[in-house]
């Protein structure tokens, strides 16, 4: 027996659409936090106009207190490290700490004094002095006949063609000349030979010259001057030295004068001692 018609090709029918169930009215305040305990809008509010000064003054002060204690610490170092030992301090020691007796004008170094200057214009004091010498040569006649002599006093007579002179070679000798009154000296020099031409002989060279000499003050300070082979002044500068005595000691000697004309004899035809009167 076959299907029904009806049940094997059925009209179509039009689908039905299910029914949405209708939502139920809800409150939010019954199913939902508060609004103001889950997001509240002044959390994102810009701070007050002056808020920001109490921020700049807490860092201020925190910086500060940074370096309060940064420098109390230090101190606290400083006086750990130069704290006395207990030792030194102990009540258990009956011995007094040493005094210091050390007077304060030991302790200073003495001050160099100004050298001397003297007073009055610069003179030339060893026209005044006195000279002792260790010899003199006795007396010759010159190629005029007239006599000629070699006192000490011609040494500071203001005449280079005259001249003091002692036999054979000086090294070594002394001349002690003695000032007319205390003095600064500052400068010395002398003429280290027989300055003298008379009818064309020159006996410079034909006596001893000094070639090198030692001065030496009443205080002990001593200058060497060394001396060229020329009829002339010499002069060196001396540190300005008070004196009343000074030593002329001849360190160096040529050998005697070569020649026909040779002579064996130490000459000095003048002394300059350039000073200013003590005072």
């Amino acid at each position: 027996m076959g299907l029904p018609v009806q049940a094997a090709d059925p009209t179509p029918v039009a689908p039905v659409t299910p029914l949405e169930p209708t939502p139920e009215r809800w409150d939010p305040r019954e199913e939902l936090l508060p609004y103001e305990e889950v997001d509240d809008p002044r959390a994102d509010d810009p701070l007050p106009g002056r808020a920001w000064i109490a921020w700049v003054v807490g860092a201020v002060a925190l910086v500060a207190l940074v370096l309060v204690l940064l420098r109390v610490f230090a101190s606290d170092g400083d006086d750990v490290a130069t704290e006395p030992t207990e030792t030194a301090t102990s009540p258990a020691s009956s011995e007094p700490a040493p005094e210091d007796t050390t007077d304060a004008s030991e302790e200073a170094a003495p001050e160099p004094s100004a050298a001397p200057t003297g007073v009055g214009q610069p003179l030339d004091l060893a026209t005044t002095a006195t000279f002792e010498v260790p010899g003199t040569a006795p007396p010759t006649t010159d190629f005029d006949g007239a006599l000629v002599a070699y006192e000490a006093s011609q040494m500071h007579d203001g005449l280079p063609s005259t001249t003091w002179r002692t036999a054979g070679d000086a090294t070594g000798q002394s001349i002690t000349i003695t000032l007319a009154e205390p003095a600064v000296v500052s400068r010395v020099g002398l003429v280290n030979g027989y300055a003298k031409q008379v009818a064309g002989v020159d006996w410079y060279p034909n006596n001893r010259r000094v070639l090198a000499v030692t001065w030496t003050f009443e205080d002990g300070t001593a200058v060497t001057q060394t001396l060229t082979e020329r009829p002339m002044m010499q002069l060196i500068d001396v540190t300005p030295t008070r004196t009343s005595t000074i030593t002329l000691t001849l360190d160096s000697v040529t050998p005697p004068g070569a020649g026909e004309l040779g002579r064996d004899y130490t000459a000095i035809s003048e002394v300059s001692i350039v000073g200013r009167r003590a005072g």
